[in-house]
C-alpha cells in the first residue's frame, strides 16, 4: 500500500512539472510577476470561468489550482440545447464536479445560463446546492429560424445601432435582476458593430449597468483574452463601489493569458474587499 502511494504521488509531481501540459500555466517570467504582485495585495485569485468541455475536467482544473495557487471553479451550461438541459443531468454535473479536491478542498461549482426563465427550471433545492450562477448578455432576440440569436455568430448584423442599443441596454439590465452572481464579458458588443463601442456604450448607460450591478450584488468579470470591459467602464465601475471576478470562459483544456487580470489588478489598485466571493466556502 505504501509503495502503491508513493508512486500515485511521484506520478503527480511529474504531471505537475511537466511543462506539455495544456491545462497548466505556463511559468512564464510575465505570469510569475503578475501573480506575485497581486499576491503582494494580498488578492486570492479565482477563475470562475472554467468550462467542462473540450477535454476539460474537474480534475485537471484542481491540478491547474494546486500548481499555480490560481483557484479554479468549474461549470458548464444549463439550458435548452445546452450541456445541462434539465434538473437530473445538473444534479449529476454537480455531484461528479464536487469530487475534485484541491488543498483538500472541493472546487466551487456552478452554471452559465442561456436561457432568461432559467431560474424556473430549476428545483430551489437543487439552485442551493450551487455556489454560483454565470451570466452573459451575448445571446438577445431570436434568429429567422426562431432559434435563440448568438450576438457572437458571423453573419449578425444590426441596421440601426442606437435603436438595438436601447433594446440592447434593457437585456442588460434584465439578466442582472435575475439571480445571478456573475455578469460575464460584460459590455460585449456584436462584431458588426465593436468599431462603435465609446459612442454605443455611453456613460449614463454604463452607469445603469453598473447600478444595477451593485444593487443586486453581482459581480462584473474581467475575461481572458476579452476586450470587454473597455477601461472606462471598469474604472468607473470600480468608483461606483462594484464587485470584480475573474474568468477564462474557456473552449479546451488550454490555459487562456491571465495578462488582462493582471492589467485590471494594476489599473483598478484593487484590493481583497473588491473581489466577489461566493457565500458559501
Amino acid at each position: 500500500m505504501r509503495s502503491t502511494a508513493l508512486i500515485l504521488a511521484c506520478l503527480s509531481a511529474a504531471l505537475l512539472r511537466a511543462e506539455d501540459q495544456p491545462y497548466l500555466y505556463p511559468q512564464t517570467d510575465a505570469f510569475k510577476q503578475g501573480l506575485a504582485q497581486a499576491q503582494a495585495k494580498g488578492l486570492t485569485l479565482t477563475d470562475y470561468h472554467i468550462h467542462i468541455r473540450g477535454g476539460m475536467t474537474p480534475e485537471k482544473a484542481a491540478l491547474r489550482q494546486e500548481q499555480s495557487g490560481i483557484r479554479s471553479a468549474v461549470l458548464e451550461n444549463f439550458g435548452r440545447e445546452w450541456p445541462l438541459s434539465n434538473t437530473v443531468a445538473l444534479a449529476a454535473f454537480i455531484d461528479a464536479s464536487s469530487q475534485a479536491r484541491a488543498q483538500g478542498r472541493r472546487l466551487p461549482v456552478g452554471i452559465q445560463v442561456n436561457d432568461r426563465d432559467w431560474f424556473t427550471q430549476i428545483d430551489p433545492a437543487l439552485l442551493k446546492r450551487l455556489d454560483f450562477v454565470l451570466a452573459d448578455t451575448m445571446i438577445m432576440g431570436v434568429t429567422a429560424e426562431g432559434k435563440p440569436r448568438r450576438l457572437w455568430l458571423p453573419g449578425v448584423t444590426i441596421d440601426d445601432p442606437e435603436a438595438w442599443m436601447q433594446q440592447y441596454l434593457a437585456h442588460n439590465l434584465r439578466i442582472l435582476d435575475e439571480p445571478v452572481s456573475i455578469l460575464a464579458n460584460p459590455t460585449y458588443l456584436p462584431p458588426c458593430i465593436s468599431n462603435r463601442y465609446d459612442q454605443l456604450w455611453t456613460e449614463p448607460r454604463m452607469r445603469l449597468v453598473i447600478a444595477k450591478a451593485v444593487e443586486k450584488g453581482v459581480a462584473l468579470e474581467v475575461q481572458a483574452g476579452s476586450a470587454y470591459p473597455k477601461p472606462a467602464f471598469l474604472k468607473l465601475a470600480k468608483s461606483m463601489g462594484a464587485k470584480f471576478s475573474f474568468g477564462s470562459n474557456n473552449f479546451d483544456d488550454k490555459t487562456k493569458d491571465p495578462a488582462r487580470w493582471f492589467e485590471a489588478i494594476t489599473l483598478l489598485d484593487l484590493q481583497p474587499a473588491d473581489l466577489w466571493r461566493p457565500k458559501k466556502p
